[in-house]
């Protein structure tokens, strides 16, 4: 369905309106879709369960909350108030960081990766569903459009950011 029928638009758009309103709308599906199929059966939230995957494939002395930050879907997220909830959970826990005593490193605890080995499967499974209506053509012409796309605003949220 067109973006301007299932919005009921019947008004023209002004330029870059409808693939805006295209990309915002295709997100709350897909978000939608991992959140009841993958999240909250599990009680945790998406960005949670990003920091989950982040530490699982890093070091295993773990990273600082600033590595954890970068390495962030969400570049708005508060990872401090995430790592917190997560160690109230027993999934991750806090060491001391012997190269400098000012922040701790954060690593992934055996609870955290038993949780992130349940949530693996159904992960994998619905990430093929997003694009499975797509040929491989289609898929890398989506992802390289989508970078463009990225990378021309990308010093514009930096900026955002900073403010």
């Amino acid at each position: 369905m067109h973006i301007r029928e299932e919005l009921q638009i019947t008004k023209p758009l002004e330029p870059g309106h409808e693939v805006a309103l295209a990309l915002l709308l295709t997100r709350e599906y897909v978000a939608r879709l991992f959140d009841e199929g993958l999240y909250e059966p599990e009680g945790i939230s998406d960005q949670q369960f990003n920091v989950l995957r982040i530490l699982k494939g890093g070091p295993k002395d773990g990273y600082l909350v600033k590595e954890i930050r970068c390495r962030m879907i969400y570049r708005f997220a508060d990872v401090p108030r995430l790592v917190n909830r997560l160690e109230a959970r027993g999934l991750v826990k806090r060491c001391e960081n012997p190269a400098d005593r000012r922040g701790s490193r954060v690593q992934i605890t055996a609870k955290g990766l038993a949780l992130e080995a349940k949530m693996h499967g159904r992960h994998n499974a619905l990430c093929q569903q997003v694009d499975r209506c797509l040929s491989a053509e289609e898929r890398e012409s989506l992802l390289g459009l989508l970078e463009r796309l990225r990378n021309d605003h990308r010093a514009q949220l930096e900026a955002l950011m900073k403010a």
